[in-house]
């Protein structure tokens, strides 16, 4: 428990958003003057396309943003008005494999084809939404390691989920784009996150889709991605677990607050439990707090009871959301099959609110 008292105290900062000029702004150009996290709508071949203000490859720019929608108020001494930008269609298609009907293909427009694997229950009901949980494996792994490593298949027929394995972009090796890490697709500017914003919309028009359950679950690289997803797309994603990974998203202000599970092993000296390594990644206590730092959670860690050769903390947010996190004081940046137990468990016993 000692490590505990080097973690920071998450301390939400409000600060005034400077007007933009949209036709000060492109895809690709420098923020560089601009908070992170800056939202604005501009035109691209007469359609509108919302941007971000992301650091990317360690330099400010603006980039698409995974969800379409800006609002906008204006205000006068007696009315008020909002106005939403609508987003514009994703045009994607999916496709089969004729030898393999587990492994897809999703070709997003202006996006390098991508494959997934699906696995799901038999006879799927209409009458009965599904959970739907997204795996990401680590930097330089695939969708099929991250398959058979976690094991996580072998529940899908008794829990009644349906699980997808995705795999990362390929450029020499493969990789997820995980804000300030990780290369190359940091570097490429991959829009991952659109990527699982369109997966889930596809997912829902194939299955009867429990919106309530929609999880990230990730190692490593893959771990890091789904704290950007907790951050970027949590008007989606309802939780999150993740082994062996770090918050490397500088600008994590999510619209809902995120169950999320973070298990480390105290030897890993690719993503050290109090920071730094390899990735030059924040602690994980200082990871952990930040997605949900504006959702009334505790102050303070909770008791709860011991595992030996596990240190444990719970913070409790509003709505039934929490936070936990679970160090194996033994292990290192390897996954065992335990955590998977540990994370199903944890994912089906906390559902969101809507």
């Amino acid at each position: 428990m000692k490590k505990l008292s080097v973690a920071l105290t998450a301390i939400l900062l409000w600060f005034a958003i400077p007007a933009v000029s949209a036709n000060a702004v492109a895809i690709g150009q420098s923020c560089a003057s601009t908070p992170l996290g800056t939202r604005v709508s501009i035109r691209v071949s007469g359609k509108p396309v919302i941007v971000v203000c992301r650091r990317v490859s360690g330099r400010k720019r603006w980039i698409r943003a995974a969800v379409q929608t800006i609002a906008t108020t204006t205000t006068t001494s007696t009315t008020s008005t909002t106005t939403t930008v609508p987003e514009p269609v994703t045009n994607y298609s999916v496709s089969i494999d004729p030898n393999n009907p587990t492994l897809h293909t999703i070709s997003i427009e202006g996006q390098q084809p991508r494959t997934f694997i699906v696995v799901a229950p038999p006879s799927p009901s209409s009458d009965t939404p599904l959970p739907l949980l997204l795996g990401f494996h680590g930097r330089t792994d695939s969708a099929e390691f991250f398959r058979r490593n976690t094991q996580i298949e072998n529940f899908v027929n008794d829990l009644r989920f349906i699980a997808v394995f995705i795999d990362g972009s390929i450029d020499q090796w493969s990789s997820w784009n995980a804000g300030l890490c990780c290369t190359p697709a940091i570097a490429n500017q991959i829009d991952d996150v659109g990527l699982v914003s369109t997966l889930i919309d596809y997912f829902k028009t194939k299955y009867t889709i429990d919106s309530t359950r929609i999880w990230a679950v990730g190692h490593s690289n893959g771990g890091m991605m789904s704290y950007r997803l907790a951050c970027d797309l949590s008007e989606k994603i309802t939780a999150i677990a993740i082994v062996g990974g770090a918050l490397t998203d500088d600008s994590c202000t999510p619209a809902k607050s995120v169950s999320v599970l973070h298990i480390h092993g105290d030897l890993d000296s690719t993503v050290p439990f109090l920071g730094g390594g390899k990735f030059d990644t924040p602690s994980v206590v200082s990871s952990v707090i930040k997605p949900n730092s504006g959702f009334s959670c505790d102050t303070a860690s909770n008791e709860i009871t011991p595992i030996d050769r596990v240190d444990q903390y719970l913070w409790n947010c509003q709505n039934g959301i929490q936070t936990k996190v679970m160090n194996y004081l033994d292990n290192g940046h390897e996954w065992i099959f335990d955590y998977t137990k540990t994370i199903l468990r944890f994912l089906f016993t906390h559902p969101r609110n809507l």
